[in-house]
C-alpha cells in the first residue's frame, strides 16, 4: 500500500477511476423521473418538453407473439394482445407476464404514444434489437433492419441501429415494430428506444459516431507506432503483441456502439460481422493475457498455470467462433462474456501486484504501466457497456471515457519517451567520459607496447643491414631469438589488457591442469633475459623436486610470472633475481626475491611505494597477475619489506611430462614453423576496414602473394567500389565496420551479387556460435578471427577463390552449351534464295552473297566462351539477317527497328536477341497468308535495358505459350528456350510473353545496363 501512496502513475489511475465512478452514479441517480408505459401506452402529459428533452420509450408494450402485424392488420383484429416489458428478452417470464414464448421466434409490438408535441420534427433511436425489424410509426414503415421472418430461412438477421425522423400529425402516435430472431437464444428488444426532437437526436448520433472514428484513428495511430517500434527497431514481441491489441480494440469499437462496420460496409454478410464483433472482443482479451504473462515470469508454475485458464477457454472458443455459424456459438455468449471478464480481472490483479513488487522480468516499468492502462482500459468498457444495459447512462459518457483513457495512454508514451531522451543524453554525456578515458587508457597503452615494437624495429634493421656470411650466422640466430623474445612480451602486454576487460565482464575463462614449473620458469627466463642481462640482473631457478608440479592455467600461469618478474626487474638492478619453489603442505610456494638489494633499500628509505611509484602499465600488470593467481584458487603476496613476491597455488601429483629440452625444441618449433601456400593467379581483393593494422597487415601478406589489392574504410566506398568496373574476385569486410556494420554492408551486397558472384570472407574478433551465426545470416561465406594468422587467411581465401573458379567455369560452360545449341534455321532457304536469283537479278544476288557473307562471319567469329559483346555487334548480325530474310518473303514481311542508338556500346550476351526476332518471322509472320510487321525496340529503363520483339502474326494460346517456356527439348524454339536459360544466368528473370491468336506475339526482356 506504501508503493500505491506514493506511486503518482497509480494514485492517477485511482483518482481516475473515482472520477469516473462518481460521474456514472450521478447519472443514474440524478436524473429526472421519465415517463413509463402501462398497459401499451404512454402518457407525456405534463412533461416539461424542451429542444434537448430524451424520453426512454420503456415500460409496458402491447405484443403479439408469433404474429408479423401491420398497423392495419392491428387495427382490424380483435384478439387481446400479451403486455410485454421492454426492454427486456420475450421469453423471460419476468417480462412477457407468464406467456410461454421461446427465444427463437417472432412478433409483433406496439406503443401509443400520447401528448406528444406539435410542429417541430421528432425521431426515434432504435438500438439492439434481436435479430431483425420493421419500424412503423403512425402506420408508415420508417425504417429496417434486416428482414422479419416467420421462419429461419424467410428472415434475414441484420441488427443494425437507426434513428427514423417524422413530423406528428397528431398529438398521438402509434409505433409498430416487427421482431423476429432466429439465431440467438434470446429475441425481442435488448436496449431502451429512444424518443426526442430530431434536431438533438441527429446531432447526438453524430457525436456518438464521430466519437468512435476518432478513438478508432487514434487506436490505429497507437497499433502502427507500435508495428513500426516491432519491425524497424525492436524486434520485440511485447511490441507487437501492443498492436495487435489496438488494432483488435478499434475493431471492437467499429463493430460495437453504433455499429459504425455495419453503416460503411452494407453489404457485408451478418456471419462475418459478428464473428469479426467476437473474435475481437475476445481476441483482444486472449492479448492482454499473453502480455501479462510475459511481464511476470517469475510468478509460480502452478498459480500461473491456473491463472491462465480464463486465457486458455477464450482462446478455445475463439477457434469455435471461426469454425461454428453464428446461431451455435452464440448459446454460450454470456458465460463467455463473463470469463471474459474474470480474464481481464485476473491480469489485472497480477500485473498490479508485479507493478506494486516491482517484478518487471527483463521488461522495463513503463511497460508494466502501459499494460495496465490497456487492461484498465478494457475493464473500465467493460463496466460501462454493462451500466448502459442497465441504466439510462449516455453512450456519449462511454465515447468520452475512452477518449479520457486514451489520453492518458499517449501522455504516458510522452512521458516515457521524454525520459528516454533525458536517459540517453546522460549516457551520451557518460559515453564522452568513457571515451576519454578510454584515449587515456590507449596513450598509456601504446607507450607501454611501443618499447617492444621499437625493440623488433631496431633488431630488424640491423638484420638487414647485416651481410649474410657464414660467420654470422650465431649473431643472426640471436637477434631472431630477441625478435621473438620481445614479440611474447609484447604479445603477453596485450593480454593483460583483454584480462582486463574479462574481468570487468566476468567472462574469464580457465582451462585448470597439472603444470610443469620447469618448463614455465625456463620460458620465462629466455624470453626476459635479455631484458635482464641489460640491467645487470642474473636470473636463477631453485625448485624443489617434489614442487614441480602445481594445479592451474599453463597459458595464465606462463602470463602471471611474466608481469612479476617484469615488475621486479622494473625495481631493481645489479642483483640476483632468483625464482624460488618449494612445498608447504599441499600448496606451493613461488618465491620472486633479490639477493642484492641495496637499490631497493634506497628507495625506502625516500619512502616510496616501489609499486605505486611505477607507471600504470605495471600498477595494471600486477592487477591482473592479482585476479589470475585468485581465479586460479592461490594467493598472492608482495612484501615491499623485504623485497619479495609470493605466489601460493595448489600442489598437483606428479605427471609424466616432457623434460625441459623437449619442451625447448617444441617452443622452438613452434616459433619457426610457417605454414607455406601456393600462389595462385593474380586476383582481386577488396579489403573493407578502417583498422590500419588490419590494412598494414593484410597489404603485407597479400600483395607478396600477387593478389591486386584494393581498400575501402567505409560502406559508401565499398558500394561504390562495387558500382563501378569490375568486380572483385573476393571481398574481406571487417565485422566492425564503423558507421553501417560489416553485417548490414554484406546484406546490401547480397540484394545485388551472390555468394558465388562475389564471396565475403569477414573478421571477427571471435568466433562464437553467435558470431559465426551472424556471419552465416548476413550472407557471408567465410570467416576468420583477430589476431590474423597468415596461414589461415591464404587458405581461406584459396579456397574461395577456387570455389568461386569452379563455379564460373561450370557456368561458361553451360552458356557456351546453350550458344552452340543456336543454329541459323534459315542456311538452306537463304541459299535457296539467292540460288533463285542468280537466275533473274545477278546484282541482288550478289548483294543478298554479302550480307550472307557478312552474317556467317559475325556468327562464326562469335567465342562460346565471351561472356559479353557490344550491342552494335548484336545489331550488326540482326540487320544482315533481316535483309535476307525480307528479300526471300518479300512484301510480306516488314521490319521496323527502334534502337537507341546511344547503347551501341552496352554490353549484351551475344545471340540474345537475334533468336527473338528469328522467331518473330519464322514463327509469327511467316506462317500468315498476307505476312505482317515485326518492331524491335531497345530502350532504357535507370539501371537496365529493355528489349521488346513483337509481331501481327498467328500468335499462340496460352497453353501453347506455357509449353514453349517449360518443354525441355523440342523441334523448334530452342532459340527462346535458349535465351530464357542464360537470362536466368544473367539476372535471374525469365523473357515475358504475351500473345493472342490471330493478333500477335509479343517478347519482352531485361538485362543489366553495363
Amino acid at each position: 500500500m506504501t508503493v500505491i501512496r506514493t506511486d503518482r502513475f497509480m494514485l492517477g489511475i485511482g483518482l481516475m477511476t473515482l472520477l469516473l465512478a462518481l460521474v456514472v452514479t450521478w447519472q443514474i441517480s440524478g436524473g429526472h423521473e421519465k415517463p413509463v408505459a402501462r398497459q401499451g401506452i404512454l402518457d407525456l402529459a405534463g412533461m416539461k418538453w424542451t429542444s434537448q428533452s430524451v424520453i426512454p420509450l420503456d415500460g409496458e408494450w402491447e405484443f403479439y407473439p408469433e404474429q408479423l402485424l401491420s398497423p392495419q392488420q392491428i387495427h382490424s383484429m380483435h384478439d387481446k394482445p400479451v403486455m410485454m416489458q421492454v426492454p427486456g428478452n420475450w421469453d423471460d417470464e419476468r417480462n412477457n407476464q407468464g406467456y410461454p414464448m421461446k427465444g427463437k421466434s417472432y412478433g409483433t409490438y406496439r406503443l401509443i404514444v400520447q401528448n406528444v408535441p406539435q410542429g417541430e420534427l421528432l425521431a426515434i433511436a432504435k438500438r439492439y434489437v434481436r435479430f431483425a425489424d420493421a419500424m412503423y410509426v403512425d402506420g408508415k414503415l420508417m425504417s429496417r433492419s434486416g428482414q422479419p421472418g416467420t421462419s429461419a430461412t424467410s428472415y434475414v438477421p441484420r441488427n443494425e441501429p437507426y434513428t427514423i425522423y417524422f413530423h406528428p400529425e397528431r398529438t398521438e402516435i402509434e409505433v409498430v415494430l416487427q421482431v423476429a430472431n432466429f439465431d440467438f437464444r434470446s429475441g425481442g428488444i435488448y436496449n431502451s428506444m429512444d424518443l426526442g426532437p430530431g434536431s438533438y437526436m441527429e446531432t447526438r448520433t453524430i457525436i456518438q459516431s464521430g466519437l468512435e472514428l476518432l478513438i478508432i484513428g487514434i487506436v490505429v495511430i497507437f497499433g502502427l507506432l507500435f508495428l513500426y517500434l516491432y519491425i524497424r527497431l525492436h524486434r520485440d514481441g511485447n511490441q507487437l503483441l501492443y498492436a495487435l491489441f489496438f488494432i483488435g480494440f478499434a475493431l471492437t469499437v467499429v463493430t460495437n456502439g453504433e455499429r459504425l462496420l455495419l453503416q460503411l460496409l452494407p453489404d457485408i454478410p451478418f456471419e462475418l460481422a459478428y464473428k469479426l464483433k467476437y473474435m475481437s472482443v475476445y481476441g483482444v482479451s486472449v492479448i492482454v493475457s499473453m502480455i501479462t504473462w510475459r511481464l511476470t515470469p517469475d510468478l509460480a508454475p502452478v498459480l500461473k498455470r491456473w491463472l491462465q485458464v480464463p486465457s486458455m477457454v477464450l482462446t478455445v472458443y475463439l477457434a469455435f467462433i471461426a469454425l461454428a455459424p453464428f446461431r451455435v456459438y452464440s448459446y454460450i455468449q454470456e458465460s463467455m462474456y463473463a470469463i471474459n471478464l474474470c480474464a481481464y480481472a485476473v491480469a489485472f490483479m497480477v500485473i498490479i501486484h508485479q507493478y506494486v513488487r516491482a517484478r518487471y522480468g527483463n521488461r522495463s516499468r513503463s511497460q508494466a504501466q502501459l499494460l495496465i492502462i490497456c487492461i484498465w482500459l478494457m475493464l473500465i468498457n467493460y463496466v460501462l457497456g454493462i451500466i448502459v444495459t442497465w441504466y439510462p447512462i449516455s453512450q456519449v459518457l462511454l465515447n468520452c471515457t475512452t477518449l479520457v483513457i486514451l489520453c492518458a495512454f499517449a501522455m504516458l508514451l510522452i512521458y516515457q519517451y521524454t525520459q528516454a531522451y533525458d536517459s540517453m543524453q546522460q549516457l551520451t554525456h557518460q559515453l564522452q567520459l568513457s571515451d576519454k578515458a578510454k584515449d587515456e587508457f590507449l596513450l598509456l597503452t601504446s607507450h607501454e607496447l611501443n618499447s617492444p615494437l621499437h625493440s623488433i624495429i631496431h633488431l630488424s634493421r640491423s638484420l638487414l643491414t647485416t651481410s649474410l656470411r657464414r660467420t654470422n650466422e650465431l649473431e643472426i640466430q640471436g637477434k631472431l631469438q630477441l625478435i621473438r623474445n620481445t614479440a611474447y612480451r609484447m604479445s603477453n602486454l596485450v593480454n593483460d589488457l583483454i584480462d582486463i576487460s574479462r574481468f570487468r565482464d566476468g567472462s574469464i575463462k580457465l582451462s585448470m591442469g597439472s603444470v610443469d614449473l620447469v618448463s614455465c620458469l625456463s620460458l620465462v627466463t629466455e624470453v626476459l633475459g635479455f631484458l635482464a642481462s641489460g640491467k645487470g640482473i642474473v636470473m636463477i631457478r631453485r625448485l624443489e623436486p617434489e614442487a614441480r608440479y602445481v594445479i592451474a592455467d599453463e597459458s595464465r600461469l606462463l602470463q602471471v610470472l611474466y608481469n612479476l618478474v617484469y615488475h621486479m626487474m622494473g625495481q631493481h638492478h645489479n642483483g640476483k633475481l632468483v625464482l624460488a619453489c618449494e612445498r608447504h603442505l599441499d600448496h606451493v610456494r613461488i618465491t620472486l626475491y633479490l639477493e642484492a638489494d641495496s637499490d631497493w633499500s634506497t628507495l625506502q628509505s625516500q619512502g616510496a611505494d616501489p609499486v605505486l611509484q611505477q607507471g600504470d602499465e605495471i600498477a595494471a600488470g600486477v592487477a591482473v597477475a592479482a585476479e589470475m593467481v585468485s581465479a586460479m584458487r592461490g594467493k598472492l603476496v608482495v612484501n615491499d619489506e623485504a623485497a619479495s613476491i609470493m605466489i601460493e597455488l595448489p600442489h598437483a601429483v606428479s605427471t609424466n611430462k616432457p623434460d625441459l629440452a623437449e619442451v625447448a625444441a617444441t617452443q622452438e618449433t613452434d616459433v619457426k614453423e610457417e605454414k607455406k601456400v601456393g600462389s595462385v593467379i593474380s586476383a582481386h581483393v577488396l579489403i573493407a576496414t578502417s583498422d590500419l593494422v588490419d590494412m598494414e597487415q593484410l597489404n603485407t601478406l597479400l600483395a607478396t602473394e600477387g593478389f591486386h589489392l584494393s581498400f575501402a574504410d567505409s560502406d559508401v566506398k565499398v558500394r561504390t567500389a562495387l558500382a563501378g568496373g569490375k568486380l572483385p574476385d573476393l571481398v574481406i569486410v571487417d565485422a566492425m565496420l564503423p558507421e553501417v556494420t560489416g553485417y548490414e554492408l554484406c546484406k546490401q551486397v547480397r540484394m545485388e551479387f551472390s555468394q558465388v558472384d562475389l564471396p565475403i570472407l569477414f573478421i571477427n574478433m571471435r568466433s562464437t556460435p553467435a558470431d559465426i551465426e551472424a556471419c552465416i545470416q548476413a550472407g557471408g561465406n567465410d570467416f576468420i578471427t583477430r589476431p590474423l594468422d597468415a596461414g589461415e587467411i591464404l587458405v581461406r581465401i584459396h579456397t574461395l577463390l577456387g570455389m568461386k573458379q569452379l563455379v564460373k567455369e561450370a557456368a561458361s560452360n553451360e552458356m557456351a552449351f546453350l550458344r552452340s545449341q543456336i543454329k541459323p534455321h534459315f542456311l538452306y532457304n537463304a541459299l535457296g534464295t539467292i540460288m533463285s536469283l542468280c537466275f533473274t537479278d545477278g546484282p541482288r544476288a550478289g548483294e543478298l552473297l554479302g550480307s550472307f557473307s557478312r552474317y556467317l562471319r559475325i556468327l562464326f567469329h562469335l567465342d562460346n566462351t565471351e561472356e559479353l559483346i557490344p550491342l552494335s555487334k548484336e545489331m550488326e548480325l540482326i540487320r544482315a539477317y533481316v535483309e535476307i530474310e525480307q528479300e526471300r518473303f518479300g512484301s510480306r514481311l516488314q521490319v521496323k527497328l527502334d534502337v537507341d542508338s546511344s547503347l551501341y556500346s552496352c554490353k549484351v550476351m551475344p545471340l540474345l536477341i537475334e533468336p527473338l526476332v528469328e522467331n518473330a518471322i519464322r514463327h509469327g509472320v511467316s506462317k500468315k497468308i498476307d505476312g505482317g510487321t515485326v518492331r524491335l525496340t531497345i530502350r532504357r529503363y535507370e539501371d537496365s535495358v529493355q528489349v521488346v520483339v513483337e509481331d501481327d502474326g498467328v500468335g499462340m494460346s496460352g497453353k501453347q505459350v506455357a509449353f514453349i517456356m517449360n518443354r525441355s527439348h523440342t523441334e523448334q524454339g530452342i532459340g527462346l528456350q535458349n535465351v530464357q536459360r542464360r537470362l536466368k544466368h544473367m539476372n535471374g528473370q525469365a523473357p515475358v510473353i504475351q500473345s493472342e491468336q490471330g493478333l500477335g506475339t509479343k517478347v519482352t526482356i531485361k538485362f543489366p545496363y553495363q
